[in-house]
């Protein structure tokens, strides 16, 4: 479905901007926050509930100083995630921008103002980093929009990939990593798969053991990702050249649900 009202997410749930108008950048201020505060509030909002190898967060905070947004810029999965996209051999000289997420009270044209403001927040705290890697999921209406205003390059999309899913819900590979290889982080892991309302593991039951019978049971279900939407903001004219040669590709649109 197009639409020029914006996606938005509160309890988890998706919604619409509830205010028509643009956003009042006098209305808001963004600055640097502790991850604990953002971490509560993407468990709390986001459709993805799990906090990532966080380097940087940062909240839009509204009317009486109510967090309202989050963004967090996290270590990429890989450095290749970096190099590969950026250009730059060095990995430290990019991040990814693992989560964005503004509550359906904040008006029209938020997510533009809020990352614009939120990168040079980055530079300030981390002079090193010169780009930004991110990706948008079209299988949860994400395509990028607010990239595309921005001007990010987009550089393609992702493999295609098998995922477990919980009824409409995808397990990120990185909480099944923490499961299956017994890492830190592995309780909590566990905990969120259960928050979504699936059984607990049984008494002295192996973790990999319990993920492979939710599997069984038809709780945990293989699915065929279609892959990510990537796109690359370059925020120093260093990062502008060393960018030169990579790919700068029409930006993506939603296909037409079939009837």
């Amino acid at each position: 479905m197009e639409t020029s009202r914006s996606q938005r997410w509160r309890e988890r749930r998706a919604l619409w901007a509830t205010d028509f108008r643009t956003i009042n950048p006098r209305a808001y201020s963004v600055d640097l926050i502790e991850h604990r505060m953002a971490r509560a509030f993407i468990a709390e909002h986001h459709y993805l509930p799990n906090y990532p190898a966080a380097q940087v967060a940062i909240g839009l905070f509204g009317r009486r100083a109510v967090l309202e947004g989050v963004c967090v810029f996290a270590v990429p999965a890989t450095d290749a995630v970096i190099t590969r996209h950026t250009g730059f051999l060095d990995p430290t000289k990019g991040t990814v921008l693992a989560r964005l997420i503004l509550l359906d009270s904040v008006p029209q044209n938020g997510e533009s103002f809020f990352c614009a403001r939120a990168f040079r927040l980055l530079r300030e705290a981390r002079p090193a980093i010169e780009a930004v890697v991110s990706y948008s999921d079209p299988e949860a209406g994400h395509i990028g929009r607010v990239y595309a205003a921005l001007s990010g390059a987009h550089r393609g999309t992702t493999r295609p990939r098998i995922v477990l899913r919980t009824g409409d819900r995808t397990i990120s590979d990185r909480t099944l990593s923490k499961i299956r290889l017994r890492e830190r982080g592995m309780d909590g892991a566990i905990d969120q798969i259960v928050r979504l309302g699936l059984p607990a593991p049984a008494l002295r039951e192996r973790p990999e053991a319990w993920l492979q019978r939710l599997q069984t049971e038809g709780l945990l279900t293989r699915h065929r990702h279609s892959g990510l939407f990537t796109y690359c903001f370059e925020l120093t004219r260093a990062a502008r050249r060393q960018g030169r040669d990579l790919p700068r590709l029409p930006y993506p649109k939603l296909l037409p649900i079939a009837t």
